[in-house]
């Protein structure tokens, strides 16, 4: 499974910004400490803003800062918001998601696909971006 560039740059966003908490981080700074373009960046930042997860703040004594505790944020809430068509990007025959298949009737590929990522979705719902700062995961 490959997860898109916006789901990792959006990753690395919450962990800096997680590990500078109490002060607001400029892009310009998430960038050139990741080596990542600026402008692929605010396009993430915009997603993670308008969906509640960063609070972005313009001017002088702007910058970003998590909308909330690290404890509270789901890593699967995350990929989920950035991988929005995760399954027909796998599979582009999913039902309702992607073109039809031809061979519905016997195909078994789409079941197996479609438990797997809730395998894996399931896994990524159990991590918290603070499980992620501190290296421990609750049980």
């Amino acid at each position: 499974m490959r997860l898109t560039l916006y789901t990792d740059y959006s990753i690395r966003i919450l962990i800096y910004l997680g590990q500078n908490p109490g002060r607001r981080v400029a892009i310009q700074e998430i960038a050139d400490v990741h080596g990542i373009s600026q402008t692929h960046l605010v396009k993430v930042v915009n997603r993670l803003s308008s969906n509640g997860i960063v609070l972005a703040r313009r001017g002088r004594s702007g910058g970003l800062e998590l909308a909330g505790g690290a404890q509270d944020i789901l890593i699967g809430d995350v990929v989920r918001l950035m991988e929005a068509d995760l399954p027909a990007a796998i599979v582009p025959c999913i039902p309702g998601k992607g073109q039809p298949c031809i061979l519905a009737d016997t195909c078994r590929l789409r079941g197996v696909i479609t438990r797997s990522i809730g395998a894996f979705m399931a896994v990524l719902d159990g991590v918290t971006l603070h499980d992620m700062l501190t290296g421990q995961k609750k049980h």
